[in-house]
């Protein structure tokens, strides 16, 4: 059954939900990318990149680099408030679409996807990885930010209790193992997976490249 929407409606909800991602992820994003070692990528694809948090804190690390958020129209909508008259501004192009019914747009050698893949099944995120991998320049590395669990799958502790929100909230979502994502991640066609952050929460990052 849907849930009901507060007394503020529905598109309310979501923008008060978008905005509260960035207040989670704000203030760990510089910490979280650093830990992933010197980043030389020119052009970043940050699939379901909400307002722009992880963007920037990308770009921060290669100053060099671009961006594309590529998000629903809600989000995409924040990310343009958010980018408007800032330094980032001329490094970013937004574009609204849906990673579940579209194609991601081309031209990036990285591609950041983040906090997705629990929101759904394996296969969805195999069907997610290989849209990145037709997206991505030979060469190219995705990343991956979620909750990894340890095969026992009780630890983290933070990440089997938000399986069992999970299991509650959605149809078909989960948290999973680094061998589940570094199997989904081959099965679409990359290779070398690593697990380049571990977290005890959403912080973990697995990393991988198209050849």
């Amino acid at each position: 059954m849907p849930r009901p929407s507060s007394i503020r409606g529905p598109r309310a909800d979501i923008d008060s939900f978008i905005a509260a991602m960035h207040t989670v992820s704000g203030p760990v994003a510089d910490e979280v990318i650093g830990q992933l070692g010197p980043l030389h990528f020119k052009r970043v694809l940050d699939v379901g990149g909400a307002s722009g948090t992880w963007t920037l804190a990308l770009l921060r690390a290669a100053p060099g680099a671009t961006a594309t958020i590529f998000d629903l129209p809600e989000a995409i909508a924040q990310a343009g408030r958010r980018l408007a008259g800032s330094e980032f501004a001329d490094r970013v192009s937004l574009l609204a679409g849906d990673f579940y019914t579209d194609e991601l747009p081309g031209g990036a050698d990285f591609a950041w996807v983040s906090a997705i893949c629990h929101q759904h099944s394996r296969q969805k995120s195999r069907e997610l990885f290989a849209k990145v991998f037709r997206a991505l320049e030979s060469g190219g590395r995705i990343a991956v930010r979620d909750v990894v669990m340890e095969p026992c799958r009780t630890i983290p502790a933070q990440g089997a209790l938000f399986a069992v929100n999970m299991l509650v909230n959605t149809q078909s979502g989960g948290t999973f193992t680094f061998d589940e994502y570094a199997s989904d991640l081959r099965a679409a066609g990359f290779e070398n997976p690593r697990l380049a952050v571990k977290h005890e929460a959403m912080n973990s990052v697995v990393v991988a490249q198209r050849p």
